[in-house]
């Protein structure tokens, strides 16, 4: 499949002494920032509710440990308050503008946790799907970064989804020679793809039209960023980062 690299723009950072917004910090796009700050306010309260919620589970499933339908309904809550618990904190440190703490993320759960988060967001018009291959392994980056960056991606075409569609992510190990996956490379593709149900072919610079609020985090975790060539209705934008047993130094 033929590719284009996105190429950086001279005004996508701001330049040394300029004006930055007050969620902004100098290793967040003031564009994801302020993103994050109006997020952060939800993502507080919902804490909160998370946090009543995962402190008053134990005494519940407790009181219902000798009636099994019961116990069984208490450890569904417990854990889904506890994906819950850590889907916010991710989010949360993106929001409140954390320095990134790059770590060992494993895609297969984090894309499920932005698959969740799509589902509604985009609506029922648009299917979400993810996929993880088998030999893919964990990469090294801040995983509330990573998912802010994939939602703000998917979010952002929405635009051509507008009459149905889907937005397909996978991720997969690269060959040496970059072509794709299998292979002992030490970085993986994650390409997200959005299918528009009805619409004609469009620049995938035009679909994928946030790009340049993801850059700086793609840089920074030692990653490419690349615009796919539109097949269709299909346009694709690809993160290539580094697996985590290749750390940077």
């Amino acid at each position: 499949m033929a590719s284009s690299t996105y190429q950086r723009s001279n005004q996508s950072l701001p330049s040394p002494g300029a004006d930055i917004p007050a969620a902004a910090t100098p290793d967040v796009h003031p564009g994801m920032a302020i993103v994050g700050q109006v997020a952060g306010g939800l993502l507080h309260d919902f804490n909160n509710i998370l946090t009543v919620i995962t402190g008053t589970i134990d005494i519940l499933a407790e009181a219902v440990e000798d009636k099994p339908e019961l116990a069984a309904v208490a450890r569904l809550i417990d854990e889904a308050a506890t994906r819950g618990a850590r889907l916010t904190s991710q989010l949360l440190s993106f929001a409140r503008g954390r320095p990134p703490q790059p770590c060992a993320v494993e895609l297969n759960e984090l894309l499920v946790d932005v698959a969740r988060l799509l589902r509604p967001t985009l609506g029922t018009g648009v299917e979400v799907t993810t996929s993880v291959g088998a030999d893919v392994p964990a990469v090294f980056a801040d995983p509330g970064q990573l998912m802010a960056a994939l939602l703000c991606l998917a979010i952002g075409a929405r635009h051509r989804l507008e009459h149905g569609g889907r937005i397909d992510i996978q991720a997969r190990r690269m060959r040496v020679d970059g072509s794709g996956a299998g292979g002992n490379s030490s970085d993986v593709q994650i390409v997200l793809t959005a299918s528009a149900g009805a619409a004609d072919a469009a620049p995938a610079d035009a679909v994928f039209s946030e790009i340049r609020l993801v850059e700086d985090f793609v840089r920074r975790s030692n990653g490419r960023l690349e615009l796919k060539e539109p097949h269709g209705p299909a346009a694709s934008v690809e993160i290539v980062l580094p697996c985590a047993d290749r750390t940077p130094s």
